[in-house]
This record gives structure tokens, sequence and C-alpha cells, in this order.
């Protein structure tokens, strides 16, 4: 029989069990036919242990955000991790003691109350000090969890989330319970001695024997009402994070339609814990008056909020994505939503011809500049003498008409309209009989990459430049000059194609170090992801990103994104240049870089 104070406990645990059943029955009600198939024949495979890993590794010790911020990781950690040792702890106690397993949960909770004093020798001693040992653990990242919200610079960020009342009820309680245990133990341990190396210290305080009980009270409450509050607040991703890390390795994926309440998004939505990591990448963040980060928009969508600002204005540069320790698939989150808001879109796709004329033509590459590539021909002419010189034969698939690869109207949401235009694409790559298509735009990349499926590989020409350099069909004698890089975000974040275009700068002359490059590089902020955003607010990004660039004072600077050399270049004073020009360019770069240090020289002395 339990003594009365472990009601509160009981009851809110109860409720919250009950309430979490409830919930994610729902959401999985969500999945379609294909998901639960994946789930059911991947569920007693290899699958679930390498899940079980990535859960100990990133729900529990929290390794992604550690290694972000250690002071961060080591908070998280110290509090998910500790309470899961105390658990673990105290299940294996109450065991050790009694020799049954199936012992009632409140009995490991409160077992110092019903147990005070147990012998001082051998074993008895190990389990005393390994639970007072976690309950320290959880005490350090406690402290620290407290000195963050009232000075974030102490865990090393610069941004961080507000709560919700809810959110800061079950903050409240989730602060007590730790701090009201130990004293509750060190209570009992002053009145009736046993206890460890924490207790024996904090034992030494004037404990009356009328306030033991009431702390124990005070600890019961303050976990059932945590308990309560954890289904309806951002902590609801405790146990959410860990079903959606099962879920992604059984191979379950979104549903067509945002379900915020069903599916796949349902449970990444919920997983979310509100960290701000995602706000200090952010490279918008801090411009404007208007918040827009992913930690917000998920936010209004898993209270139910008016959410069209927030899915709208993201530039979807993926550095959130990237960022994330969840893990959490951001962009086709908001894709999804965009989905929905924009639902009555419709493109107008008359001027398609009804039925396609077919050619054959045998070539090693099919070139493709898209949009943005009209205005760069500089960019399409390099590539062009690049493959002249390299023997490669080539067709330029959009030399004679504009065509759009489709990917800015699946970035508006309109994913069954961008479908027509992709199989107007796709049956013109398809007529050819060629090896591979090159692109020079990042997003046109990705879109063919990942939602054309096509029969033939597709490479971005940074890639290819340097296969081509690598193969001895591309030569360059190293200069001295310096070039900084920029990497695109839809080409390094989402492909981490960060090595290849460093690599064939290298051989052209140096590249400089940054402080924000590869996967931390800034977006030149005018990424396809919005037209909404303010050109003000994107003349501040491309002024952060160009202050990164321009570190070390670079002769170049170099990007192989189309719309990045054209952002950059309008407020850059040093010149930006796309990777092939460079290559195509090297003599009269050289010649120029040459007298612009001459000229600076010359105004030096004068």
């Amino acid at each position: 029989m339990m003594h009365p104070f472990t009601i509160p406990f009981m009851a809110g645990f109860t409720m919250m069990f009950i309430v979490l059943i409830i919930r994610y029955s729902n959401w999985f009600r969500g999945f379609s036919t294909e998901n639960r198939k994946r789930i059911a024949g991947r569920m007693f495979t290899r699958r679930s242990i390498h899940a079980l890993n990535e859960i100990f590794r990133e729900s529990l010790l929290h390794l992604k955000i550690y290694k972000t911020n250690p002071i961060l990781g080591y908070m998280h950690m110290s509090l998910a991790f500790g309470w899961f040792l105390l658990i673990v702890g105290g299940k294996l106690e109450t065991w050790y003691y009694t020799g049954n397993f199936a012992n009632p949960p409140q009995y490991a909770i409160f077992f110092r109350f019903f147990h005070p004093v147990t012998e001082a020798t051998g074993i008895h001693r190990i389990i005393d000090f390994y639970m007072e040992f976690s309950l320290l653990v959880v005490l350090s990242g406690l402290t620290i969890a407290m000195v963050k919200r009232i000075r974030k610079q102490v865990a090393g960020m610069k941004n961080t989330t507000r709560h919700t009342l809810t959110n800061r009820l079950a903050l409240t309680f989730l602060w007590f319970i730790f701090p009201l245990r130990l004293l509750a133990e060190s209570a009992t341990t002053s009145i009736h001695g046993g206890g460890s190396f924490l207790t024996g210290i904090t034992s030494g305080l004037p404990f009356h024997p009328a306030v033991e009980l009431p702390l124990w009270w005070a600890y019961s409450i303050s976990l059932g009402v945590f308990f309560v509050c954890l289904p309806f607040s951002r902590y609801l991703h405790i146990p959410t994070e860990m079903i959606t890390i099962l879920l992604k390795k059984w191979g379950v994926e979104p549903e067509l339609k945002l379900k915020t309440n069903k599916g796949l998004q349902a449970f990444e939505i919920h997983s979310c814990s509100g960290c701000g990591i995602c706000l200090d990448a952010c490279p918008a963040i801090g411009v404007g008056d208007k918040k827009f980060q992913s930690v917000y928009f998920i936010n209004e969508m898993r209270n139910g909020k008016d959410h069209s600002k927030t899915a709208e204005l993201c530039l979807s540069c993926g550095s959130c994505q990237q960022a994330c320790p969840v893990g959490i698939q951001l962009e086709p989150l908001r894709i999804s939503a965009r989905e929905n808001l924009n639902s009555e879109m419709r493109f107008n796709h008359t001027y398609l011809p009804s039925k396609m004329i077919l050619w054959r033509e045998t070539t090693d590459v099919i070139l493709f500049t898209g949009c943005m590539g009209r205005m760069n021909p500089r960019t399409t002419q390099s590539m062009k003498k690049l493959f002249d010189e390299a023997g490669i034969g080539y067709v330029h698939a959009d030399e004679d008409e504009n065509i759009c690869c489709g990917r800015p109207m699946v970035l508006t949401g309109a994913s069954e309209q961008a479908e027509l235009m992709m199989s107007r694409n796709r049956d013109i790559i398809h007529s050819y009989n060629a090896k591979v298509l090159v692109t020079t735009c990042p997003i046109c990349y990705k879109q063919f990459k990942n939602s054309y499926k096509l029969n033939i590989p597709v490479v971005h020409h940074s890639m290819y430049i340097n296969q081509l350099m690598e193969e001895g069909k591309l030569n360059r004698h190293h200069s001295n000059l310096n070039f900084s890089y920029h990497d695109p975000c839809e080409l390094g974040r989402a492909f981490d194609c960060y090595e290849a275009p460093r690599e064939v700068l290298k051989r052209a002359g140096h590249v400089v170090a940054l402080s924000k490059e590869k996967e931390k590089s800034l977006c030149c902020g005018n990424n396809m992801g919005t037209i909404l955003l303010e050109r003000e607010n994107r003349q501040q990004i491309t002024d952060k990103t160009l202050m990164v660039l321009s570190e070390n004072n670079p002769d170049y600077i170099v990007t192989s994104c189309p719309v990045c050399k054209n952002t950059l270049s309008q407020q850059s004073s040093i010149p930006v240049r796309d990777i092939a020009e460079v290559l195509t360019d090297l003599p009269e770069i050289k010649q120029k870089t040459g007298e612009r240090l001459t000229a600076m020289r010359e105004s030096h002395i004068n």
C-alpha cells in the first residue's frame, strides 16, 4: 500500500500516458497504406537497432547539439540522460532490494522515503553513490538552464525562443522537480541517517521532522503537474522525438498533403524542442521585424495558429534544417504548408505543345542553364569554351527558348503544376542520346536530381569541371590569386558539395578560409524560396554574407550559382565570378588584378 503523497505523481503520470496514447493513435491513423506496410515490414529488422542507437545518441546524449554548442549540448544531455539514469537506477535499486522486478513505478521514484536507511557496505554504497551522482548530473544541467533563461550568452547563444503560458508552467515545475527531490531525500537522511556523498552534505541543514513529508508531497506534486502539462507543451518532444526517429528509420515518408495533426508531419512538428539552434543558424535573424524562422513556423502549426507569413517568408536556404539537432525536414514541411495556402493558385501552361516533337542526337553532355542562366550569359559561354577545350560534345537544351526546371513552382507549393513543366522537360532530355546532364544552376540541379528520375546522371557544372580536371582534360597553371568561395545553399547544404569547387579553384590559385563556410555558409539573400521578403531585408542579408566573403581580402569572390553571383555582384566592391568564368578568364583576371594592385599602390604613395 503506497502513501497518499504518491497520488499526485501517479495521477499526472496516468493522465499523460492516456493523452499520449490518444494523440499518437490519431496521428498514426493519418498514415497511408504504403507507410503502414513499411512500418509492419521493417519493425523487426536491423533498422530498429539503428534507430535505438540514434535515440540513445541524440535523444539522450544529444551529440548533435554538443557538436554545435558544447555548453548547450551538456545542458540537454545532463537533463535527458541524467533523468534516464535515475529512472533505470531506481528500477534496478528496487529490484535489488526487494527481489521483485515488477514493482509499481512510484516505489522506485520515492524509494528513499520507503527505505531511508540501507546497509552501508558493498553494493549498497555503489547504488547509493550512483543514484546521487545521477541526481547531481541533472542538477548541473538544470543550473545551466536557469542561467540561460536569464542570460542566454552563458550558453553560447545569441537568440532564444519565447515560451507560451503552458510551456512556462511545465518549465517551472520541471525546475522544481529535482531540487525538491534533493531536499526531500536530504530531510529523510538528516532524520533517519543513510545516504551518500550528496545528501551527506545537504543533510547537515537543520531539517525539522515536520518538513520531511511536505517535501515529499511537493516533489510528487511537481512531477504530477509536469506530466499533466507535457502533452500540451513543447516538452511533448521528449517522447515524440524517439518515435519520429523510429518512423524515419522504418522508411515512413511524409503524406502528400500536410496535415498538422496526422501522419509523419505531426510527429515531426511535435518533435521540435524549441532549442533555438535554428535561430542562430538563420541568415535572416535580426533582419527586419518579422520573425519567420523555423521554430516560430513550427510553433504556429503546432498551436493551430495562422502560419501563412512564417511559411511564405522563408528563403528556404536550408541553414535551419542543417542545424536542427532533431533532423526535422523543415523545407518539406514549409512546402507542404505552402501547398495548402496556395491551393487555388494555377499556372498557365497552354503554351506547351500538346505533343512533343522528339529527335535523336548523340552527344556527351546536355547543358541546361535554366532561367537564371539567361541572366548570366558569361557563365554559359565559359562552360561552352571549357567543353570545347576538353573535347566534349554537348547540346544546349534550353538555348533557343527559356525552359524552367519547375523548382520555383514547387517552392510556392504548386507541385502539381510544376509536374506539367517537368514532364515536358523530361521528354526533351530523354530525346537525346546523352551520357550526362550538366546544369549551371544549383536550383535546377536539385530539382533534376531529386524529382525528375532521369535515365542519365545529373551533375552540377562545378562537379563536372572538377571531373574533367581530374581526368586531365582541363589544365590550369597555378596563380597567386586569392579566391573566397561562396557555397550556394542548394548545392552545399543540400548535397554536401563542398570540396569539388574548391579543388577546381586550388588549381587556379589560393582558396582563403572563411569564418562561415561550407555547411555554415550564409545565404546570398536572394534565394528562390520566397518573393515576399522585402528588398531592404534581402540587402541586409547580402551585406552580412559579403562581410564574411571579404575576410582576408580576396582578389575575387567566386560562386557556382547564377542567383548568388547576380545578388553578390550588385553590392560587392570585390569582383564576383562564376567558377567557370575563373578558368576561362584566368589570364584576363590576372591582368586586371595586377592593374588593380598597381592602382592601389600608386594611390597609397600619393
